[in-house]
């Protein structure tokens, strides 16, 4: 289920906007991956999970890039934790354009 949860969290945000629920704020999910050599891969694939030191999927909120939860698997630091929340808030700025893209597209009226 860690391999895909980012990939739920997305699906979950975007089913809610589709279904025109109110929602405060929206959220995505993105993962990154940590090498032996302390790098960040941002939407790691099965080979670099598996070579990597730790995985950490983060669900962040629109509004103010804020954490809304966490789950990881391996070991790191306090600063590289803090290292890959502030990736993975800037990762997030994508999509959430994506999400605006996709909402555009599919209530326009042409």
């Amino acid at each position: 289920m860690t391999r895909l949860l980012s990939c739920c969290l997305n699906a979950a945000c975007m089913g809610l906007m589709d279904a025109g629920l109110p929602m405060r704020s929206l959220f995505c999910g993105v993962k990154c991956a940590l090498d032996n050599d302390g790098n960040i891969t941002l939407d790691p694939n099965v080979r670099q999970e598996k070579e990597s030191r730790a995985v950490l999927t983060f669900a962040i909120e629109s509004l103010e890039r804020k954490v809304l939860m966490m789950s990881s698997r391996g070991l790191y630091s306090a600063t590289e934790l803090q290292q890959c929340i502030a990736a993975t808030q800037l990762a997030s700025k994508k999509l959430f354009q994506f999400y605006r893209d996709f909402i555009t597209r599919r209530y326009s009226k042409s």
